[in-house]
């Protein structure tokens, strides 16, 4: 992509999708912005006026082929992020986070779009041994999310053809400061606990270890796959990540960021079974992508972020707290979700899981 291109992004307004689409825009792209808007608008809001930026409000699963006209690329990061949503709704997870996607990837096929990128996620590995996780390594997903990835990987990557090059990036878990910020992921998490409590509490003795990326770093990730020639990464499976560390290991980063006043407890149980450690190797000597943000900067920067704001938390920040919010109090943001089946059907009584302060 040396050239200025028309890219389509859904999940545009998303903690990842708004990064993204700032940097796309920052390279001198066109950008089509899809997003139903259910956590709503602010991960795009200053860019509302931007002269290279259109943005519509609506579910990726009604998307048709005038929507797709003239783009060179299709970048797919919608669906529902949080396990415990999926878990809650294995058959509406579904509908979002596989079926949708394949439909899209099949209407970008149909429209002559040249590229598709799926973004997925390094859960898929599920537990492995201390070996690392290449995309060739066995996949052991445990959760209904890990499987909706798999299932979108295993239908959308067979449909390359000479004209049609589908991409997937499997990321790690992805921290730092945005746009669109969420409190419920699992840095960000342990770094509020240790500001509100001055503690962090771990299951599994803190030592279950997945692969930590910073929102920049997975950024440029995407942004690599996209330059990339496409005989470079069709049909091609590319780990985006950077630190392979445990929770353990994480919280200690955060203590001495904060000067070793804060207390780890850490706690017996086997709850959260994923360990891996994916590599990042693939990506490095064929797109020649190198993470640039350190563990440690990435944790001051939150620290720097979070601690002023500590009493103004919004609810849209942490995905079960918000779900939660819209079922129980039929706030404005219902309206957006009534054709989500996932969210119509979603239990009140796994809202206040999005809040947990114990990690997994």
């Amino acid at each position: 992509m040396d050239r200025p291109q028309h890219i389509l992004v859904t999940g545009a307004a998303g903690y990842i999708g708004s990064a993204l689409v700032r940097a796309l825009l920052a390279r001198g792209h066109v950008v089509t912005a899809v997003d139903s808007m259910i956590f709503g608008e602010q991960g795009l809001a200053d860019l509302h006026h931007h002269a290279r930026l259109q943005i519509h409000r609506m579910d990726t699963r009604v998307l048709h082929r005038g929507h797709l006209t003239g783009m060179q690329a299709v970048v797919d990061l919608a669906g529902l992020s949080s396990e415990l949503a999926a878990e809650s709704d294995p058959a509406g997870a579904d509908a979002v986070n596989h079926r949708a996607q394949v439909r899209l990837a099949q209407l970008a096929r149909s429209c002559g779009i040249p590229r598709y990128l799926l973004v997925s996620s390094c859960s898929v590995y599920g537990f492995a041994s201390t070996q690392e996780s290449t995309e060739l390594s066995p996949v052991r997903p445990l959760t209904h999310q890990a499987q909706h990835c798999l299932m979108a990987e295993a239908a959308i990557l067979p449909m390359a053809t000479a004209g049609f090059a589908p991409s997937v990036v499997r990321l790690g878990l992805v921290h730092g400061h945005g746009s669109r910020m969420r409190l419920d992921l699992m840095v960000h998490a342990m770094v509020l606990s240790a500001l509100r409590l001055r503690q962090i509490t771990l299951d599994n003795q803190g030592l279950q270890c997945r692969g930590h990326v910073h929102l920049s770093d997975a950024v440029s990730g995407l942004m690599a796959v996209l330059a990339a020639p496409a005989g470079v990464v069709s049909r091609q499976i590319f780990n985006i990540s950077h630190h392979n560390v445990n929770a353990a290991q994480v919280a200690e980063v955060i203590r001495s960021a904060l000067g070793g006043q804060i207390h780890v407890n850490l706690l017996g149980g086997a709850r959260d079974l994923h360990h891996h450690r994916p590599s990042h190797h693939k990506a490095q000597e064929l797109l020649g992508y190198r993470p640039q943000v350190e563990l440690s900067e990435g944790i001051r920067e939150l620290i720097d972020a979070l601690d002023p704001g500590l009493s103004t938390e919004p609810p849209e920040a942490r995905v079960m707290r918000w779900i939660h919010e819209v079922l129980a109090q039929g706030r404005e943001a219902k309206a957006a979700i009534e054709h989500t089946a996932v969210f119509d059907r979603m239990p009140a009584r796994m809202a206040r899981a999005g809040g947990s302060l114990t990690f997994q």
